[in-house]
């Protein structure tokens, strides 16, 4: 027997330090706040236990009359600590269902049943340790142990439902074992002389196991009569303490394991917890590094285009550029461009991408969707929404059978006044968004700008044109304009000194008009040579200046020397180009009337570091040279000084008597992270 109790305390004192532990560590499960009342029953309870065990021993009778006492003290304590533990366990899941209405009756049924025993109780000569052991059963560890018991069936029901099959069996585990403890705990009673101890106990039948009393009290009593320690013992050949300590290993053993996976459970969700904080950590991460992406693709793009622009490219491309550009950066399917035609008053469709390509529209193509012509007509912008008819799309999309689901639409405004719309549409339903229309507007203004500069570069090739003409007026009119009226005087006084008979005169007179003719002649071969003169991608500057200078030496019968120090690209605008082979062709112009030069060298070489780089056209001759002040080639001299200041140059002149003249000019060169491919442009 000792052994027995011994166990059943070392059961009981195992779930006290095991809720102990729990609670000390912490964690947020189901039966937290009854760890403190589950590890002081454990406690309480293998205290008691462990005392029965002492009593149940003759080695300490001197200290029997003390441990009978405490345990006295205990019996109730260990029933009131159950008490709160079954209440804590059964309402822990949230309000009771309404069948548990009839607890409080089971409650206080036993209560009733204390006040009219109590007297007999307490007058029936017995010691006082057997009622309070009684009735603190009857009262405090049966109702305990069944609330305790219905507690954890019931998280058993609702731990099945939430899908932990681990955590509801040990539930129900634990509930049977309660139950089961209610009834061989707080059922089960020593004999007493008063209440249902008088025939509901484990000493009844070893008095009058198979007396004519027993069977007549079975008779009188019914199930309460049966249900007795003799016929546990004649069944199971057991003492009641055993099965006691098997409750006790059962409470014990469900309950630590149900805390165990609970403490599983809460680190499987702490660690589900901090997969999905990693997991939206990582999300975040790689938002931002899409984000960035994304702003630096717009960066790139929108600053390509500028550039571009900047550069004079020609507008069709630019514009070709800016809606794959949109096409690709806003993921659509299709992006157009229509502008307004003044002559007819409609819009008309520029140029599309659509799939994997972009075009620009030869024929007219006009632009009739209603959504277009609606903000085209009215300030603002439009993008599609989720509730919007789908009929309103139609026609969004050009060259395609695939209608529209999403759209999103600018109006193009120049000088206040509106030119076109830009718009964008997708085949699927993924609508645009606040800042697709941002960026979309963003491209909007690069249009306008391109167009804008492109209008300006019109004007300027025109004025170009136009400069260009009134130079070789001034030329002819300088040049060839005098020698014929030159020649036309001469002519007639040819007739007269013909009519005079003065030979010699008149032969002087041809001499001198011969003369005149070939520098008419060399100016317009010059000219002509000047007009040939083409810059274009495929032959580029240095080609160009190379056979210039060779058909030069070749009408001139001027020794001319080109020398090229530059072995990679030139990297110059295409402006710049063009003034620097006018300033060159000048130059040579000069060389031939004014400097009676037999030799001229032209060089070509870079300065400065990579990001810092120029060109430097450098032109030497053996001629006479000349004082600036005092020279004719001074109109010429500024000229070139203004070209080269057009671009951002500046040009030097270097001269002096009977020692030739040395031209130097200096251009600025495109910084590498700015380079772009040069529009065609020809002289």
């Amino acid at each position: 027997m000792m052994i027995i109790y011994f166990f059943a305390g070392l059961s009981f004192g195992g779930l006290g330090l095991a809720a102990y532990l729990q609670m000390r560590r912490g964690g947020d499960f189901p039966l937290r706040k009854e760890l403190p009342w589950l590890a002081a029953f454990g406690f309480a309870c293998a205290t008691t236990a462990w005392i029965d065990m002492f009593l149940a021993s003759s080695g300490m009778s001197s200290l029997n009359h003390f441990l009978s006492i405490l345990r006295i003290v205990l019996q109730p304590l260990t029933g009131l600590l159950l008490i709160k533990l079954g209440w804590g366990i059964l309402t822990s899941l949230g309000p009771l269902p309404s069948w548990t209405i009839f607890i409080p009756g089971v409650l206080i049924v036993p209560f009733a049943y204390v006040i009219a025993y109590a007297s007999t109780t307490f007058i029936t000569p017995s010691p006082i340790e057997i009622p309070v052991d009684i009735w603190s059963r009857y009262l405090l560890y049966l109702p305990g142990s069944i609330m305790a018991g219905i507690g954890f069936l019931r998280q058993w029901h609702t731990q099945a439902g939430r899908g932990l099959p681990d955590v509801a069996t040990l539930m129900l585990g634990a509930g049977a074992a309660f139950l089961f403890e209610a009834f061989v705990v707080g059922l089960v009673v020593p004999a007493a002389p008063y209440g249902p101890a008088s025939y509901y106990n484990y000493d009844r039948v070893v008095t009058n196991a198979f007396s004519g009393e027993g069977n007549a009290a079975r008779g009188v009593f019914g199930l309460s009569a049966w249900l007795d320690y003799q016929q546990i013992l004649e069944i199971t050949h057991l003492p009641i303490e055993f099965w006691r300590m098997i409750s006790a290993i059962a409470v014990t053993f469900f309950v630590v394991r149900s805390l165990d996976v609970f403490d599983a459970i809460q680190k499987r969700i702490v660690k589900a917890l901090q997969d999905e904080r990693d997991r939206a950590q990582r999300n975040a991460f790689e938002a931002q590094i899409a984000a960035r992406e994304t702003a630096e693709s717009w960066t790139d793009a929108l600053v390509d285009i500028s550039r571009r622009i900047s550069e004079l490219d020609d507008v069709d491309t630019i514009l070709i550029y800016i809606i794959e550009s949109a096409r690709h950066l806003l993921r659509s399917d299709f992006v157009g461009l229509a502008i307004l035609n003044a002559d007819t008053a409609l819009l008309e469709l520029k140029c599309f991408a659509n799939g994997h390509h972009a075009e620009m529209v030869d024929s007219s193509v006009p632009v009739a969707n209603p959504l277009i012509l609606d903000t085209f007509h009215r300030a603002g912008s439009y993008y599609s929404q989720a509730n919007e008819p789908a009929d309103q799309l139609a026609h969004v999309c050009f060259f395609t059978a695939q209608p529209g689901r999403a759209a999103a639409i600018v109006r193009l405004t120049l000088d206040n006044r509106p030119i076109g719309a830009f718009w964008m549409a997708r085949f699927n339903a993924d609508l645009y968004s606040d800042t697709d229309l941002i960026w979309l507007e963003c491209l909007a203004d690069q249009i306008t700008i391109a167009i804008k500069h492109g209008l300006a570069t019109s004007q300027l090739q025109l004025l170009s044109v136009t400069e260009e003409r009134t130079r070789i007026a001034r030329e002819m009119h300088d040049g060839l304009a005098q020698v014929l009226g030159y020649l036309n005087l001469q002519v007639q006084t040819l007739d007269a000194l013909l009519e005079q008979g003065k030979l010699d005169k008149l032969q002087e007179k041809l001499k001198q008009m011969h003369e005149a003719v070939k520098i008419a002649h060399a100016d317009v071969r010059e000219n002509i040579l000047s007009l040939r003169t083409t810059l274009d991608d495929k032959k580029g500057l240095i080609p160009a200046v190379n056979e210039y200078l060779h058909e030069f030496g070749i009408q001139t019968m001027i020794d001319a020397e080109f020398v090229n120090e530059i072995v990679d690209e030139v990297n110059l605008p295409s402006l710049a180009e063009v003034q620097l082979v006018y300033i060159l062709q000048e130059a040579l112009s000069n060389v031939r009337k004014h400097a009676h030069s037999s030799h001229v060298t032209v060089r070509l070489f870079k300065t400065g570091n990579t990001r810092e780089e120029c060109i430097n056209l450098q032109i030497c001759d053996d001629g006479v040279g000349f004082v600036s002040s005092e020279s004719k080639r001074s109109f010429g001299l500024q000229t070139m000084r203004e070209r080269a200041r057009s671009v951002n140059g500046e040009l030097l002149v270097h001269s002096a008597i009977g020692k030739g003249t040395q031209i130097e000019c200096r251009f600025p060169c495109v910084p590498p992270d700015k380079l772009l491919r040069k529009s065609t442009i020809f002289r």
